[in-house]
């Protein structure tokens, strides 16, 4: 009995060692999963919770990673980008039509983290539609195209723009979605009708296009108004090459750099002659007459005659409005042939004020929106004259340049053409940048 009792005790013990070895082997070869030291990451608050397009926005959290490419930025889901960064704080920047949502964050790749709602406020931004920067003869898409001294610009009821050169001599077309084709002209200065590249043009000016997709041009060194139809035919349609100041049919008419014009619900054309210093009107017969050039002052005390018009305009009302370039204003014809000062004082001056308080410092040419705005190319910079006739800066600094972006900061070089589409963006043709620039509210 007692040799049992201690037999057993005995295998019991051997048990319970080799089971309190098995548990201890256990223990040391599987250790406890380690504690997470991540830091948790978190969005506590925003330095704005609303703003435009590049706003610069400081996010406040933790776990943030302080290697900018680490980190990522969202807001309402479009990626941001990130200019500094700190293990607590981001800064980044307000993407381009954010649109109001949620800022988030994620740090290498990790989950997404959601902060507070930020309010994307829309406003002017500045890119480019067409054109590389480089001056060239190229045919392409956007960007990829080259351009030489884009001087005018208009647009058909298909949203499809049609500009004149003076660097090539040319006029090409660029779809509404960019693609940039030569419809006349071949890169050498001539005066030749015909039709795609037997045509000639020398420094063509302002142009316009018709419903029924006629395309007229002021080819200016050339001393001609000039047609193309909707076939790509180009013939002449007033001056015989000539300068001179002689009115009469079109085939003998004489103009003296004819630089841009519109025309009015029934087709009469109107042209500012800029050299002669006065607005000429051609009927729907190819007449050319003498509009407008009355030299004494109006009721302002201002002068109501011209030096050198540069840049046309028509309103709804068939009312004429004339960039009068070295009166530094913008004046007013009515279909009776009064002139009346519009805009400016007669000063050369950047001043943003109504009407004739206001100041203009080199202003090319003038377009008219849906809403009755109009937008004027005055140097370096575009300006805005609205329906009460306050002139206010548009876009553009003081300073030519290149830069895209929000139009307050952004830059051209010598703008000249302009034109507006339907939803009321607005399309420059920025002549010494070789390129055409879109600016819409986004």
């Amino acid at each position: 009995m007692n040799i049992s009792l201690t037999k057993r005790f005995g295998i019991y013990s051997l048990l319970f060692y080799a089971c309190f070895a098995f548990n201890a082997c256990s223990k040391k070869d599987n250790p406890p999963p380690p504690v997470d030291q991540t830091p948790k990451i978190t969005i506590t608050s925003l330095s704005v919770d609303s703003g435009v397009y590049n706003t610069s926005v400081n996010i406040t959290g933790t776990g943030f990673s302080n290697t900018v490419t680490n980190d990522k930025v969202f807001f309402n889901g479009k990626p941001a980008t990130i200019t500094a960064a700190t293990s607590t704080q981001l800064t980044a920047l307000v993407p381009l039509a954010a649109g109001t949502g949620k800022v988030s964050v994620k740090v290498n790749d990790g989950a997404e983290v959601f902060g507070s709602v930020f309010n994307y406020k829309q406003s002017w931004i500045v890119s480019t539609f067409a054109g590389s920067g480089v001056a060239g003869f190229n045919d392409g898409d956007g960007i990829g195209a080259t351009l030489n001294q884009p001087v005018g610009i208009t647009i058909d009821d298909n949203g499809d723009f049609y500009i004149t050169e003076q660097g090539n001599n040319a006029i090409r077309k660029i779809t509404a979605a960019g693609k940039v084709t030569t419809i006349a002209g071949n890169g050498s200065a001539g005066k030749a009708d015909g039709k795609g590249a037997a045509a000639t043009f020398y420094h063509p000016g302002g142009i316009r296009v018709d419903k029924a997709e006629n395309l007229y041009i002021a080819d200016y060194a050339n001393n001609m108004i000039r047609k193309i139809d909707a076939s790509g035919k180009v013939t002449t349609l007033a001056g015989t090459g000539i300068q001179g100041f002689n009115n009469g049919p079109g085939v003998s008419a004489t103009f003296r750099g004819p630089i841009d014009l519109v025309f009015n619900k029934a087709g009469e054309i109107f042209v500012a002659d800029f050299a002669n210093e006065i607005i000429r009107k051609i009927t729907t017969g190819g007449v050319v007459s003498t509009f407008s050039k009355i030299a004494v002052p109006d009721a302002t005390g201002l002068p109501s005659g011209f030096h050198f018009p540069s840049g046309l305009a028509i309103d709804a009302n068939d009312n004429i409005f004339v960039v009068d370039q070295l009166n530094y204003m913008i004046q007013k014809i009515t279909l009776s042939g009064n002139i009346s000062t519009f805009a400016g004082s007669g000063t050369r001056a950047v001043v943003n004020a109504q009407g004739i308080k206001a100041g203009f410092y080199s202003p090319y040419q003038l377009t008219i929106d849906k809403n009755g705005n109009f937008y004027v190319t005055d140097m370096y910079q575009i300006r805005k004259i609205d329906k009460d006739v306050n002139v206010t800066l548009f876009a553009g600094i003081t300073d030519h340049g290149s830069a895209n972006g929000s139009a307050a900061v952004s830059s051209f070089y010598t703008p000249i053409g302009i034109v507006t589409d339907k939803e009321g963006n607005v399309y420059v043709a920025d002549t010494s940048n070789n390129l055409i620039r879109k600016i819409a509210f986004q």
